[in-house]
């Protein structure tokens, strides 16, 4: 009788090759997490420059700026950072600054998840973001988060 040479892998070639994936897969997650959440930050700090700058537009045409919620007074506003609120990481507000009023300052803040956008998006190490008509921005997690 005639051997035939076996054909396919082994369990051992299909094991070892199993676990180098999943090395490279745990090494390529925290890279490409770390981007995410880079990206999601800028999403929230480009949606408070937009809104800062249509608050100035209001004054320009009022003499006074415009609070607004989520969703709640917002209607010239745009209260969510991207292009839909139920994919957006963060939804945005507006109020007085301080103990001012609107005719002085406006506090725009961006706060991440929520009820009315992507609420599994959480940012534990900077928190809210925000800034005001007088130029002063950071976030609950200091101004490296900026």
């Amino acid at each position: 009788m005639m051997n035939r040479p076996a054909r396919g892998f082994t369990l051992i070639e299909l094991g070892v090759t199993l676990a180098v994936i999943g090395v490279l897969a745990a090494l390529g997650w925290g890279g490409y997490s770390h981007h995410i959440l880079k990206a999601k930050r800028a999403e929230g700090r480009a949606a408070l420059l937009h809104v800062l700058l249509q608050q100035e537009r209001q004054y320009a045409y009022h003499h006074s700026y415009q609070a607004f919620r989520p969703g709640v007074n917002a209607a010239e506003f745009k209260w969510y950072s991207g292009e839909r609120p139920h994919t957006s990481a963060y939804s945005i507000a507006a109020e007085p600054c301080g103990d001012e009023d609107l005719r002085g300052c406006v506090r725009v803040t961006a706060t991440p998840g929520g009820p009315m956008v992507n609420s599994a998006w959480r940012d534990g190490q900077c928190g809210q973001l925000y800034a005001d008509s007088r130029g002063r921005r950071g976030a609950d997690g200091g101004l490296a988060c900026w």
